[in-house]
């Protein structure tokens, strides 16, 4: 017989079921994390840099165009469309031909995920 141990009032069998699905369950979440590091980061510091510098170019005219944190929200969203757009199975024809097919194709197809992302989370937003 499993031996129960107490989690924060629940009672979890060590071994059994439970504890499996929640390391299934804590592996998945980790696996998408880390899928969506990478693109986020490579945003995070473009949007940014494209922040820093309006706000450079406009200090003159004493203008708060934006801030950090708008641009750290869109990597964030933009970085996690990037990540079910590039699991679609429509976007593998191009992998063999020359390096510009694919990078056009891709590009499109991250801009229409990206822009579709950014409507939902704008019409969550507005709610």
């Amino acid at each position: 017989m499993a031996r129960l141990r107490p989690t924060r009032g629940y009672a979890l069998a060590e071994g059994g079921a439970d504890s499996k699905l929640l390391r299934r369950v804590g592996a998945w979440i980790l696996y998408e994390l880390r899928g969506a590091l990478r693109p986020t980061k490579f945003f995070f510091v473009g949007f940014n840099f494209i922040v820093l510098t309006t706000n450079l170019l406009v200090a003159d005219y004493a203008v708060a165009v934006s801030n950090f944190m708008l641009g750290t929200v869109a990597a964030l969203v933009v970085g996690k469309a990037v990540i079910p757009a590039n699991a679609m199975p429509f976007l593998k024809p191009f992998d063999r031909a020359p390096l510009i097919q694919p990078i056009l194709f891709k590009t499109a197809i991250y801009w229409i995920a990206t822009f579709i992302a950014g409507g939902a989370l704008r019409a969550f937003l507005d709610r």
